[in-house]
């Protein structure tokens, strides 16, 4: 039997890229899943389980509406988040900050009202400051400061890491923190002034922009995982480890944005030249993952690579957003 099998389990953001993902695998665990939205607007990616969830519209902003959210629920996985990619992050510093930081708050609160026995806190590898060891350990979240260009959703994954740590010593609470990497896969968001690389390049490369114009020099490299994988990893890292120790999610490959574009040209079929703005911020010069404590602790290795990934993204793009533009 799943572990999940007939639990209630909230996801927040639950309609989102990753939420959506994540809720999908959960029906399929044979959960009773509740979703909650601030719009309707991504109802779309959960056709195929609308009939088996149930789908709550609120603002997480609001602390009694979330109160009746929580209520009743065994689990809870805290994925809503407000991000885009390194041009929106880096002009909307306290946005990001407050948009993040203020939901976690309320969610958190209503679990420990609501004796939910297990939480996981969705962090981020943008806890990271811009020059960590190589591959990243776990234990250097919280030296100096996060990355620039993602300072003020660094600050947010931040706090609500140590939201988590004080509930667990305080209230003990049953919640573990995961620092998902760069997360890709179809559903992402393909908006020029919020989407992040792999599907800002994806758009260019497929609209016929050429030369294909990419911020900064491209030699800052990102250790990209599938959504597959790391919503194997939430689900797992929830049932086995609800303790605040943070636990990365990733991918031992590491790829140049430089050498990304390319992968991304040869992989759509295109003929296209790339020319390198380097007056935009390059963003944090090098990120890629220590997986060693994912596998010991959770039993976790991403199994998917970019060269089978890609081609699922592209393809959606060409199928269900550029045929719509």
């Amino acid at each position: 039997m799943s572990f999940y099998q007939n639990k209630k389990v909230l996801v927040t953001g639950g309609t989102g890229f990753i939420g959506s993902y994540l809720t999908e695998a959960l029906v399929k665990a044979k959960a009773k899943v509740t979703v909650s939205s601030r719009s309707a607007d991504k109802l779309k990616f959960l056709k195929a389980v609308k009939s088996k969830i149930q789908i709550i519209k609120l603002d997480l902003k609001n602390s009694s509406a979330v109160d009746k959210l929580v209520k009743g629920q065994n689990h809870v996985f805290h994925l809503a988040a407000h991000v885009g990619g390194i041009h929106y992050n880096n002009s909307h510093p306290a946005t990001l900050l407050s948009e993040n930081l203020l939901p976690a708050v309320n969610v958190i609160k209503a679990a420990k009202k609501a004796k939910v026995k297990k939480f996981l806190m969705v962090s981020s590898a943008c806890v990271y400051p811009r020059f960590p060891t190589i591959p990243t350990p776990e234990t250097e979240g919280f030296l100096d400061e996060p990355e620039p260009t993602n300072y003020g959703y660094g600050w947010a994954k931040r706090m609500m890491e140590v939201l988590a740590k004080t509930y667990s010593q305080e209230h003990h609470l049953k919640i573990g923190v995961v620092r998902p990497y760069n997360v890709y896969a179809p559903r992402d968001n393909f908006k020029p002034h919020q989407s992040h690389v792999i599907p800002a390049l994806i758009k260019k490369v497929c609209d016929g922009q050429n030369p294909v114009i990419v911020w900064g020099d491209g030699s800052p490299t990102r250790s990209f995982i599938y959504v597959d994988d790391v919503v194997r990893g939430m689900m797992l890292a929830l049932e086995k480890y609800p303790q605040p120790d943070p636990v990365n999610l990733g991918t031992c490959e590491e790829i140049s944005i430089k050498d990304l574009v390319r992968l991304i040209i040869k992989l759509s079929g295109k003929k296209t030249k790339v020319k390198f703005d380097t007056s935009k911020p390059n963003g944090q010069p090098r990120r890629q993952c220590d997986t060693k404590k994912a596998k010991k602790i959770l039993g976790f290795e991403a199994k998917i690579t970019l060269e089978q990934g890609l081609p699922q993204v592209i393809s959606y793009y060409q199928k269900h957003v550029q045929k719509k533009d």
